[in-house]
């Protein structure tokens, strides 16, 4: 990538990496305020959400930039990290790097905890809820959604937007530009601002060693895999029901 296409206004940096969430979490909350699917786990208002605000926007941008830049709206052609790793290394560094963010999270559980307890019951209340209430068939839909929207879908697009174009567009930064990619990415997720810390904690090495390897499908695969836990946690409470 050229370095004249690198992006060296923070502001705008911070307004890309937001502006997608601002959007999605605002029409989440219309969409629960409405009562809309209100027989659904709310995981699937933020699906729905998502799907109609948060991935077209990202994607919108990336054709929008990719016309601007090449007269093309393939926006393949404007993305970074496109080395390719050798198989070998898919299979070390996906497991490792997804353990260790894994183990990462479960260390910083006291400390969200903390920082869950700083918001109000009806704000947390907006994202956080009991699945088990829900009947089998619910659940059942539940995980199919989240399957194969958010551990496929949703993952593969914020991956080709926040590290194909953005993360690519900040290396003049080095290391600091993935550390504010992984902080402001954490901070999108407005709806769970909780996590913040502890997600841009443990994501931190997944992130370096693809800005590192220069890997987008490293990001990708990472970012789906810890999508998927989310997935079997839901099977698990599928098969108590």
């Amino acid at each position: 990538m050229n370095k004249e296409q690198d992006i060296k206004s923070i502001g705008k940096l911070v307004f890309l990496h937001f502006f997608p969430g601002v959007i999605g979490t605002i029409l989440y909350v219309i969409i629960l305020r409405q009562g809309i699917l209100s027989e659904y786990p709310k995981v699937i208002h933020l699906s729905l959400a998502s799907f109609l605000s948060m991935a077209p926007l990202q994607i919108g941008y990336l054709c929008y930039k990719s016309y601007t830049e090449v007269n093309s709206f393939n926006f393949f052609k404007i993305l970074g990290l496109k080395s390719k790793l050798p198989l070998k290394e898919y299979l070390i560094y996906t497991p490792v790097l997804l353990i260790a963010a894994g183990l990462a999270m479960l260390a910083l559980n006291p400390l969200t905890e903390i920082m869950l307890s700083w918001f109000p019951d009806w704000f947390t209340s907006l994202y956080i809820e009991d699945m088990a209430q829900y009947s089998k068939p619910i659940l059942l839909i539940t995980t199919l959604v989240s399957f194969f929207y958010l551990t496929i879908i949703a993952p593969i697009i914020e991956e080709l937007y926040f590290r194909g174009y953005l993360l690519a567009r900040m290396k003049w930064m080095g290391n600091y530009g993935v550390l504010l990619n992984i902080v402001l990415f954490s901070i999108y997720h407005f709806w769970s601002p909780w996590l913040i810390v502890s997600r841009s904690i443990a994501f931190l090495p997944w992130l370096y060693v693809v800005n590192k390897k220069n890997s987008l499908g490293l990001a990708i695969a990472v970012h789906c895999l810890a999508n998927f836990t989310d997935v079997i946690a839901m099977l698990f409470l599928l098969l108590q029901v």
